[in-house]
């Protein structure tokens, strides 16, 4: 009966969306919509009959797409209907409109308040379902509230799952705190296997069973900032497997020390061998895939700036090689005089902000010199900014890899990046006036002009 119940839902769910399809036919839009950057809108009554993929920007659905929507780093709206998936890598993701396919979400939040006929699932961020999710919940770290509706079975890995709605499935938490509200209606079971079970009075549900009963202070204890135990890392595995599967299916399965207490710093340093190569290059890959996305937004959004910081680590290497230097010994005794005045406490965060901010504009300015440089002398055409970025990117990452070798140019590459944004004011200084002037002494003689 449950079942005839679930899928009598979803046939009521996919005819809502198909006649709203139907209605937006104002302007049509025939094949795929790819794009590298900035803000990309689908205004009501249109349609398009293809796929919607943005790199990096916000996207907002308010017509019709018969297609998936893809985001690598941005927020993603749907007001709209989307007959396909919705995936976003990096970025906050809200659905106020219907979506017939599944939404999965790798880093950022979810919203749901229209309607999702297929799955959830979030590795990373926290979870807001008030509308409809049609098919299971599989959300990673992050809070999970559902005062909506589920008409599958919900799995989480947070902290805390709070049911207010209905969930038709069963509900399994790994560890945490499962809190089911006065009008909460679970079909199925819950099932926690380390943490505990509130429920409220006029609450329904299944049956409940708890593997390990652990009181709020110890599961405080357990995910608590400076001190998280993994025990066995089978969760973290479950969470960060699914980014190292995107990037090297092939690297295998990674497995880590049974025991391992963070806040004790000196504990962290053994994980490199325990990784082994397959862990190690999936590590150095993902880097590789953060730091891109790092050196395209800020590309993006500072072209002028990257372009300066690159001209002056060519136009005045000897500047940066000493400002990066500087920055890097006096870093840290800046940091310990500001903590010993008290007063100068919160200069400290200006301060790492400040050369974090140097370091990404740097990095930005030296890949992009590196690509250019590779593809420039490969081929005479005009050499794409984001594919010198993605090149430099994957040079430099390789070359990381490379034992000893990797750490000494990783260093090097840390110190003229910051000497780069340094020496440029961070890319506010305009190049040297010999640059500017060396087209008139390539010419005529300034005597022979007059």
């Amino acid at each position: 009966m449950k079942q005839l119940l679930k899928g009598a839902a979803l046939g009521v769910l996919f005819v809502v969306m198909a006649a709203g399809s139907v209605v937006a036919q104002g302007n049509v839009i025939e094949g795929d919509i790819n794009r590298t950057a900035g803000s990309l809108e689908i205004p009501r009554g249109t349609t398009v009959n293809g796929n919607v993929t943005l790199n990096m920007g916000e996207i907002e659905i308010l017509g019709v797409v018969n297609g998936n929507v893809n985001s690598n780093m941005g927020q993603v709206t749907v007001h709209g209907d989307v007959n396909g998936d919705v995936e976003a890598n990096m970025g906050q993701v809200v659905i106020t409109g219907n979506v017939t396919g599944s939404v999965k979400a790798r880093m950022g939040e979810v919203i749901v308040d229209g309607v999702v006929a297929g799955d959830l699932e979030a590795d990373l961020g926290a979870v807001r379902i008030r509308g409809t999710v049609g098919g299971d919940v599989n959300n990673g770290l992050g809070e999970l509230r559902i005062p909506g509706e589920v008409l599958g079975s919900v799995t989480s890995r947070g902290k805390i799952v709070h049911i207010g709605g209905t969930v038709q499935g069963d509900v399994t938490l790994s560890r945490g705190i499962v809190e089911l509200g006065p009008d909460a209606v679970v079909g199925g079971r819950v099932y926690v296997e380390q943490g505990m079970v509130k429920l409220s009075e006029g609450a329904q549900v299944g049956s409940v069973k708890v593997v390990e009963e652990l009181t709020e202070a110890e599961i405080d204890r357990l995910f608590r900032s400076d001190g998280y135990i993994f025990r066995g890392f089978d969760g973290f595995e479950q969470i960060f497997g699914n980014v190292f599967r995107d990037i090297g299916r092939a690297l295998g399965e990674i497995r880590f020390i049974p025991q391992v207490l963070v806040r004790d710093t000196w504990r962290i340093l053994p994980w490199t061998p325990w990784l082994g190569w397959p862990g190690h290059v999936a590590w150095s890959l993902l880097k590789m895939i953060v730091l891109f996305a790092l050196a395209a937004l800020t590309f993006a959004l500072f072209p002028k700036h990257v372009q300066a910081a690159g001209e002056a680590l060519l136009a005045r290497p000897g500047p940066v090689l000493g400002w990066g230097l500087l920055a890097a010994v006096l870093a840290v005794p800046l940091m310990i005089l500001l903590a010993v005045t008290i007063i100068g406490i919160p200069l400290i965060f200006v301060e790492i902000l400040l050369l974090a901010l140097a370091g990404i504009l740097g990095y930005t300015a030296i890949s992009r010199l590196v690509g250019e440089k590779i593809v420039g002398a490969a081929s005479t055409r005009e050499v794409n900014p984001l594919g010198a970025i993605a090149l430099g990117v994957l040079i430099l990452g390789v070359v990381s890899m490379v034992p000893l070798l990797g750490g000494l140019v990783g260093l090097l590459l840390l110190v003229l990046a910051v000497g780069a944004a340094l020496a440029s004011r961070f890319g506010a200084l305009q190049p040297a006036p010999a640059l500017q002037e060396e087209p008139a002494e390539s010419g005529s003689p300034p005597e022979e002009k007059a």
